[in-house]
């Protein structure tokens, strides 16, 4: 039976209202789609932030690329590849990252709201010096009034003693053992400690423990009862042996009571989470690394996250199998709904599986000179069909610069506003200098190191784990240019290189920062040094002691009242409890004075004769041997 032409008239019309409706909506849907995309973007020029700068209200600078600055977009998630062999400027890089995640400072950009930042670092020799990613935490001489980050390690307890004797000298820095609590375990998370991944290879007393965590897993994980459980099975002598070893392993990490992971976690914070200890493997520290991982990601904040793997290839294995490596997939991939930001940083890119490479926002090449580098990266970034040429440039960069790949950088736009982006091209970004202190300088073997590789902080980092012994900090007279025949000063422990300038390549002449040609210095002088007595330094002076190393520069010394501001915070630390108010101040300097360690210039003159003479009491740090720290 037809229907009424009526009927069909008032159909034909619902239909019509429907698609102008629907155009309307798909119209203003593809503008949304548009500003997402803007918003959005991993990185942007100056060029699109003058007509977009209202998108971006979270923003860090990174560095340049022909002149244009270059920003990371930092109130959106992203993944990032940095990679570089050793000395390129990787670190410098992976630091600059955290910087814009964590300061709050007008010369690099704008972050109304800080991130809370996870680093995860492993090594299985024991080198005396700590994560780079901990010198976040040291100001640079030209970082002021700017709230640094706090700095929390967590580290193996079976190598706590020396990770702190490693981070001793670096202030605002918290060195405790990593320890799971009952809460951080899950059933899935107690399988990954026992080794029970692959059912395929596992030994018949894993199916035992496998069989309790099941169990258990419906109700609640209790370590306790666990092993409750476990030694109430009839094993044989042999499986019980076997069963016993890998729980004593797990008593290394578990301590029922202890304080939760979470609760380390801090808007505005760093937790480095530093597994270097010789017992350790590396499928271990991969599995502590996952849980710690699920921990962060899992911990309910406001505030956004930003997760660095430091030397990645370390731990990081190149197959979609390991639990570690399928769990950062799985956040690049929900990296929106999380609120995540990754950063992968490794020496050989080779470790990184393809599908994170794919994945990945921003791709960072700093110089390296390998085919297999390059043929393993050409296939995962936008210019694979210009690998030639490219690999020319990768191995062509200077130590600082490197060659970005990202699609979805917004790179310049128009005067009605509209934006282009990168998309198979990429950019030349030269880094810019850090804020904080470096802590990646190379040391030489004539001389104290080499400059931040990007004009940084200018300052050369402690020589960890014990401060530098340095040249003689109090002021004198600069010698005559005439008087070339001036003996050094005894007082100096290790050659000195003056008027140093960074490398310039050969086929460039070599000229200063401020583009004038450098004169060939002069030959260093150098004299033999006997062999000092090694001094103590108690655990209530590090701080003292390594801010002195930090702050001081050839031919000066601090004032003693920039030491007093810097340090006031140990007045609360209750460091000496005989001494009641300001009274704890001169204790230390008085206790520093004690162990040779310290000495004061101007001590006894009164403040009114000082400012009289236009004179300040000084502080410096004496030349009388090396320091270890108790």
């Amino acid at each position: 039976m037809s229907l009424p032409s009526q009927a069909v008239a008032f159909s034909m019309d619902d239909e019509l209202v429907f698609l102008e409706t629907a155009t309307l909506a798909a119209e203003h849907h593809d503008a949304n789609i548009l500003r997402h995309q803007l918003v959005t973007s991993p990185l942007l020029t100056y060029s699109a932030l003058e007509h977009h700068a209202a998108d971006f209200p979270s923003r860090a600078l990174l560095g340049t690329s022909a002149g244009e600055r270059v920003y990371v977009n930092t109130n959106a998630p992203s993944s990032a590849v940095i990679c570089g062999v050793q000395g390129s400027g990787k670190s410098h890089t992976v630091s600059c990252f955290l910087e814009c995640a964590l300061l709050a400072d007008s010369r690099v950009g704008r972050l109304p709201e800080p991130l809370s930042a996870l680093v995860f670092h492993f090594d299985t020799r024991e080198s005396g010096r700590p994560c780079e990613a901990a010198f976040l935490s040291s100001p640079a001489v030209q970082l002021n009034h700017v709230a640094l980050p706090q700095v929390t390690v967590l580290c193996s307890p079976s190598n706590v003693n020396r990770r702190r004797r490693a981070y001793g000298p670096l202030a605002q820095v918290r060195v405790e053992p990593l320890y799971l609590s009952e809460k951080d375990l899950t059933a899935d998370r107690m399988l990954a400690l026992m080794g029970c991944d692959n059912l395929d290879t596992m030994p018949l007393y894993m199916h035992t423990a496998l069989r309790i965590i099941r169990t258990m897993g419906i109700d609640g994980f209790s370590y306790l009862e666990f092993k409750r459980k476990i030694r109430l099975e009839r094993l044989d002598p042999k499986q019980t042996a076997m069963i016993e070893l890998r729980l004593d392993l797990l008593d290394a990490f578990i301590q029922p009571g202890v304080r939760e992971i979470e609760s380390y976690f801090t808007a505005g914070g760093l937790v480095l989470i530093d597994l270097t200890d010789p017992f350790l493997d590396s499928l271990t520290a991969g599995v502590l690394f996952d849980i710690v991982l699920g921990t962060f990601t899992q911990w309910q904040t406001l505030c956004g996250k930003l997760v660095v793997l430091d030397e990645a290839h370390k731990y990081l294995v190149n197959s979609d199998a390991s639990r570690l490596t399928h769990s950062v997939s799985n956040i690049i991939r929900l990296q929106r709904h999380l609120a995540t930001r990754v950063i992968i940083a490794t020496q050989e890119p080779t470790v990184v599986p393809p599908t994170i490479l794919d994945l990945a926002s921003i791709i960072i090449c700093h110089r390296f000179s390998s085919p297999a580098w390059c043929s393993h990266l050409a296939r995962h970034v936008s210019a694979g069909a210009e690998s030639a040429g490219w690999y020319q440039q990768v191995m062509a960069l200077t130590t600082g610069n490197a060659l970005v790949f990202s699609p979805a950088a917004a790179i310049a736009a128009d005067e009605r506003g509209e934006v282009a982006l990168l998309g198979r091209e990429h950019l030349t970004l030269r880094v810019r200098p850090r804020l904080t202190l470096d802590g990646g300088a190379s040391l030489l073997a004539v001389g104290r190191g080499l400059p931040a590789v990007s004009g940084g902080s200018g300052v050369s980092p402690p020589l960890l784990p014990t401060p530098p012994t340095s040249v003689s900090y109090l002021p004198r007279a600069a010698p005559s240019e005439t008087d070339v025949s001036a003996p050094p000063s005894e007082a100096a422990s290790s050659p000195v290189v003056a008027h140093a300038m960074p490398l310039a390549p050969p086929s460039m002449s070599a000229t200063s920062a401020t583009g004038g040609p450098v004169l060939a210095p002069s030959a260093p002088a150098v004299v033999a040094t006997p062999a000092l007595a090694t001094r103590v330094v108690p655990a209530r002076l590090k701080h003292l002691v390594g801010w002195l190393s930090r702050n001081s520069t050839a031919g000066t010394a601090p004032k003693l009242n920039d030491a007093h501001a810097a340090l006031f915070w140990l007045g609360n630390k209750n460091l000496y409890p005989s001494s009641k108010g300001k009274k704890w101040w001169t204790a230390m300097l008085d206790e520093a004075e004690e162990h040779q360690l310290i000495e004061v210039h101007n001590k006894n003159i009164s403040k009114k004769k000082l400012q009289a003479s236009g004179e300040a009491k000084l502080i410096r740090l004496l030349e009388r041997g090396p320091l270890v720290y108790v």
